[in-house]
């Protein structure tokens, strides 16, 4: 049987992370908890959730590296830093306030392991 797509994930918030990991294992994939963006790049992995909080200023460095390196960005902030999801978005990522990211996160995770 052929192993779980990887799915990196950034984000250090507990109350968050327990159902992103969810949304990932329900999506088929095996979620690999990483503590930078540019983890993902070494750990094989086809995208990352990442929470633009958890990566700070350098969020549209680490996102275009990322994109460049062929791994899928799924970027959440606060809804009130309109700004930063807009600079994740030119960077390459689907950047979406944090209450639509949730509620789309099984959508978006089909986008990035559909073949």
């Amino acid at each position: 049987m052929a192993e779980a797509p990887r799915i990196a994930l950034l984000a250090p918030n507990l109350f968050l992370r327990i159902p992103l990991e969810t949304a990932i294992r329900n999506a088929g994939a095996q979620p690999i908890a990483i503590v930078q963006a540019a983890d993902a790049l070494h750990h094989g992995c086809r995208a990352v959730v990442l929470d633009l909080d958890a990566v700070g200023d350098g969020a549209s460095e680490a996102i275009t590296a990322l994109v460049h390196g062929g791994i899928g960005v799924l970027a959440f902030g606060p809804h009130v830093d309109a700004a930063r999801l807009a600079a994740a978005r030119r960077a390459g990522a689907v950047a979406l306030p944090r209450s639509s990211f949730l509620a789309r996160l099984p959508e978006l995770l089909a986008l990035v392991l559909a073949p």
